[in-house]
């Protein structure tokens, strides 16, 4: 019974997402097509083609864009090819040449220090070396190989920080979002298992949080 509720809930919500509007800020927008492709909706790319201009132009939120075009290559990479294909060489050469960390060539107005927005590099900058290990990015030159690494050390570390210390965005309802996005990422889709279970540990701390500190639908606390 309780896996038939599960399901059934599950369900609801995925059409509730696969009908919503379009997100706001725009280049968000798309993230609703994820719910559609999983009730196997037919998906908009006008959406994904405002995502990939604003991550092109490296604006600020950049990296919350990008948490959703993997997870979109990743989970849906068969139905994609087969029916956009020309959407999917877009996202990818998008992915192939951005800038992943400060430390990388280019001026941008994205925001690197803070941390929902170090995660979300981090887990774009392994899930991309894993996912293209052979191919050199245009912005750093590196190998995603290379890439992989890079990444991959660096989420070791903000969990680390995490593990020890907390969160410096404690009990937001805002950052929280954010979080979510790269720690699902991570626990669904990176090849490594240590990692993917310390972010699944960090996914359960994060909602036993919330889950805690709500009091009928108000997540109420001091943020």
């Amino acid at each position: 019974m309780t896996d038939r509720n599960f399901e059934t809930r599950r369900r609801a919500f995925l059409e509730f997402a696969a009908a919503s509007p379009s997100g706001i800020p725009a280049f968000m927008g798309f993230f609703n097509q994820i719910a559609r492709l999983e009730l196997g909706l037919p998906l908009d790319e006008a959406t994904i083609h405002e995502a990939l201009s604003h991550i092109d132009a490296r604006r600020d939120g950049s990296d919350f864009a990008i948490a959703g075009l993997l997870r979109l290559l990743y989970r849906y990479d068969d139905i994609l090819r087969a029916r956009h294909p020309a959407l999917v060489a877009g996202i990818e050469r998008c992915l192939l040449g951005f800038k992943y960390w400060w430390d990388e060539s280019g001026s941008d107005t994205m925001c690197w220090f803070t941390e929902n927005h170090q995660i979300l590099f981090h887990a774009a900058e392994l899930l991309a070396g894993q996912r293209w290990p052979e191919r050199r990015f245009a912005n750093s030159g590196l190998t995603g190989r290379e890439h992989h690494a890079k990444g991959l050390a660096l989420c070791r570390r903000w969990l680390d920080w995490r593990e020890r210390c907390g969160y410096s965005e404690w009990l937001s309802h805002r950052y929280f979002d954010e979080d979510f996005m790269a720690l699902v990422n991570l626990c669904d889709l990176a090849a490594d298992a240590e990692l993917r279970a310390r972010a699944r540990r960090q996914i359960d701390l994060l909602l036993s949080v919330q889950a805690r500190h709500s009091f009928r639908g108000v997540f109420g606390c001091s943020h």
